[in-house]
Order: structure tokens, then C-alpha cells, then sequence
């Protein structure tokens, strides 16, 4: 009996193996039609003045942080007016520095206007702080047949703690 169930439940945890490998091996051939890849960069400046970039994953306060969001076209044929969207984290202050540049912003990742953002003021129109932008959105005409675009905005990390990207 006690070999016949430890063989039985060898027997299960093979075929769940096997079972788990065709699945993985189906989930990556079905790839969707565009993906989206998001890393965070420390920004700093070389030696010889130029901006350096090196790819981080947690950040401090005061670090200048660039985010960049890869949008690739997985698929056989072209992708017209892609919406590509760059969340700006609450912890960060955006510094008005985007590529490309020509997005879009907004206060709540909902509502999309050109930059600078503006709110009424009493009777006067002014500039929205650039604290409040929480997100950054591209429209990009054509995205080629396995060809990507980068999108990217710099900001600044806010307060005393030390924040994960």
C-alpha cells in the first residue's frame, strides 16, 4: 500500500510537471501584441559633463531618476496611433524633461492636456505645479512590425525614505 500511493503521487506530481512545462511553453508563443517594459535609471553627470545613466532598483531621496517604458509591436503587421502611457510615481516630482517631446500630461493618469498643464485660479489661469503630474502619455502614429519606441520622463524622488522602483 505504501509503495502504491508514494508511486501514485510520484506518478501525479510528473504528469503536473509536464502539464506545467506545456503550459509555460504555450503562454510564451501567444505573446501579446505589444509589450511593455518599464526600468528606472539613476541620473547623474560624468566626469566629462554628459548625463550617465545606470539602471537602478531602489532609489533615495533627491536621486534624479529617469523612467523609460519600452513599447514593442509583437505583431506582423504595423500598429497605428499606439497611446503609450508613463506613470509618474506619487514619491517623484516630474522636472519637464520627456522624450519624446511632445507628450501629453496629467494630474490623474485619466485626463491628458498638452504641457504646460493649467487650472483655473480664481479669475487667472496658471500653471499646474509639475509636482502634480502623476502621468505622461505619447501618441505614436506607427509602430513598424517588430520595431519598439522608447518613452521617457525625468524626475525627482521626493521625502526622507529610501524608495523602491
Amino acid at each position: 500500500m505504501y509503495f502504491t500511493n508514494y508511486w501514485t503521487k510520484g506518478l501525479l506530481g510528473v504528469a503536473s510537471f509536464i502539464l506545467a512545462l506545456n503550459v509555460s511553453a504555450e503562454t510564451k508563443l501567444a505573446k501579446d501584441p505589444v509589450s511593455v517594459e518599464l526600468k528606472t535609471y539613476l541620473m547623474t553627470t560624468g566626469t566629462d559633463g554628459n548625463p550617465v545613466a545606470k539602471l537602478v532598483s531602489n532609489v533615495k531621496p533627491n536621486d534624479v531618476v529617469e523612467y523609460r517604458a519600452t513599447y514593442t509591436n509583437n505583431t506582423s503587421g504595423d500598429i497605428k496611433n499606439l497611446v503609450a502611457t508613463l506613470p509618474i510615481p506619487v514619491e517623484t516630482y516630474f522636472l519637464a524633461k520627456s522624450m519624446p517631446e511632445n507628450a501629453q500630461a496629467s494630474v490623474d493618469g485619466v485626463s491628458f492636456s498638452a504641457m504646460p498643464l493649467k487650472r483655473k485660479d480664481g479669475d487667472k489661469l496658471v500653471n499646474v505645479p509639475l509636482k502634480d503630474y502623476r502621468a505622461l502619455r505619447w501618441t505614436i502614429p506607427v509602430l513598424p512590425k517588430g520595431k519598439s519606441i522608447t518613452v521617457s520622463a525625468e524626475t525627482r524622488v521626493n521625502g526622507e525614505k529610501s524608495q523602491t522602483k
